[in-house]
């Protein structure tokens, strides 16, 4: 497939670069929400987080040389970032998340195994949570939907250094 041009807007709340940030991009209905985990605690409550969303939490090992990702799914995904917050490897996360709220508990499922399966077939990272999921089963036009939400999503990764899921 040939890469398509697209725009995206970073609005970095903190006023650096190493702060919070909120992505928008050009003909998508989602939006990501990059969040240093020193930040959580005082982002908690935001929208984007009490809705369903997919996040993949970032950071490394001790020796490792790849990433050490989590790959997660929840509605409200506020919950799920509250219980990782104990977790020590992570640094950063990326949150997806609709504008619209658009997004189910079992459409991010969907996406959150999709992620997994890419994640295992890059080689890319090593995995804090990685199991087997079955897809759910949706209809044609919404795979549709999901897949190309997903595409949306990959191409936002990679601006932030996250290329585990890069074929």
């Amino acid at each position: 497939m040939t890469p398509k041009s697209f725009s995206v807007r970073i609005y970095c709340q903190d006023g650096h670069a190493d702060g919070v940030k909120l992505i928008a991009k050009s003909k998508w209905p989602g939006r990501a929400l990059v969040i240093p985990r020193t930040s959580l605690p005082d982002e908690i409550n935001r929208a984007e987080l009490n809705a369903p969303g997919v996040y993949v939490l970032v950071g490394s090992s001790a020796g490792a040389v790849l990433p050490t990702i989590y790959i997660g799914a929840a509605d409200p995904v506020r919950k799920d970032l509250e219980q990782h917050s104990g977790k020590d490897f992570w640094g950063w996360c990326i949150v997806f998340a609709a504008k619209d709220h658009s997004l189910s508990l079992a459409h991010v499922q969907y996406l959150q195994t999709r992620l997994m399966a890419l994640a295992q077939k890059t080689k890319s990272a090593n995995f804090e949570n990685f199991h087997d999921l079955n897809l759910p089963e949706f209809s044609a036009t919404e795979l549709v939907d999901l897949e190309s939400f997903l595409d949306h999503m990959l191409t936002i990764c990679p601006l932030f250094g996250l290329y585990a899921f890069e074929i």
